[in-house]
């Protein structure tokens, strides 16, 4: 069983293949994690070579990533879930630029 002082002390590597990686190893070093980052470009197609610098160590990704490496994954590979939040404002732009058509069709 993986906890949390485990994870602390092993040998992590982040992987993300997410618009904004960066953001996402942030986020597991502000909860006391000590990742060694490795970026990929957004949508990369993984295969089990591009991960083998991680050897038998962790290795946490993103859902998204791990939906991606399902086939080869390993016991010690871990995701965590992003949720992207959309900011109400950009929202209410859409929205109006939506109703501004009103029937006009779209070029």
């Amino acid at each position: 069983m993986l906890n949390a002082e485990m994870m602390r002390t092993a040998t992590l590597h982040a992987i993300a293949a997410i618009g904004h990686p960066a953001r996402f190893f942030s986020d597991l070093e502000r909860m006391g994690l000590n990742v060694r980052r490795h970026p990929f470009p957004d949508h990369y197609a993984f295969t089990a070579e591009d991960l083998a610098f991680a050897g038998q160590d962790t290795v946490l990704m993103t859902e998204k990533d791990a939906v991606k490496c399902a086939s080869f994954a390993k016991a010690g590979w871990w995701y965590l879930p992003v949720e992207a939040e959309v900011d109400p404002a950009l929202g209410q732009l859409i929205l109006a630029k939506l109703r501004s058509l009103n029937g006009r069709q779209a070029a």
